[in-house]
């Protein structure tokens, strides 16, 4: 069996608890799909050979606890957006019945990586510190902040996807991630990058646009 799905395998055996759902884990009710479709994302993105990991800090319920992929969301299946990687008729899955679920971090962060694909002919790796939809409980239509025993339990998923896709540069979408990975001493590039959310798109934009060009000056 191939390393990604022995890593998805080991990802969905991940108990969850009343307040953190692992979307990939049987007992959830579109964990299929989930699996699939990281399992055809990461498939996808080791053909594209790239070396940069984007790491958020945990799924949304509008985006990777539908679709199983960190900063996408179901709506991102139906377009056009990076030939062989996202988009429309790649054999991406969506859950919900009727319209695709839209999230704003998804909307906002794929285009940026088709700025990046259209400068390097590559996009990063996408994934979150903590893999799991932290909620408040009893609802799962809702988010909140991981805590720090929920990111250590993603610490090991994260060290497994840098060692698979032989990543060299992290940058870091949000604080948690950010911090977390920095307090590991890792060796590795890491850099933060403002998260979209609550007001942050501008930044974003800006500190994504910036991290484009010195991958593009000094990683080649």
């Amino acid at each position: 069996m191939d390393r990604i799905r022995l890593f998805i395998d080991e990802l969905s055996t991940e108990e969850s608890t009343p307040e953190l759902a692992n979307v990939y884990s049987p007992d959830i009710p579109q964990s299929e799909i989930c699996r699939e479709n990281l399992y055809n994302y990461l498939q996808r993105i080791k053909s594209n050979n790239t070396k940069v990991m984007l790491i958020g800090e945990a799924p949304s319920y509008h985006g990777c606890r539908l679709s199983g992929i960190a900063f996408t969301c179901e709506e991102n299946f139906t377009e056009d957006i990076i030939p062989e990687i996202m988009g429309k008729d790649l054999g991406y899955k969506i859950y919900s019945d009727g319209k695709p679920e839209r999230e704003f971090s998804a909307s906002t962060v794929w285009p940026k990586l088709k700025d990046w694909y259209n400068l390097h002919g590559s996009v990063p790796l996408l994934w979150n510190i903590c893999p799991f939809h932290p909620h408040k409980q009893g609802d799962m239509m809702s988010n909140r902040t991981p805590r720090k025993k929920e990111i250590e339990r993603g610490i090991k998923y994260f060290r497994e996807l840098v060692d698979i896709f032989d990543i060299q540069y992290v940058g870091c979408i949000g604080k948690k991630s950010y911090n977390a990975i920095e307090s590991l001493n890792f060796h590795i590039a890491c850099k933060y990058l403002r998260h979209p959310s609550c007001g942050g798109k501008a930044e974003f934009i800006d500190n994504i646009n910036d991290y484009m060009n010195y991958y593009y000056i000094d990683f080649q």
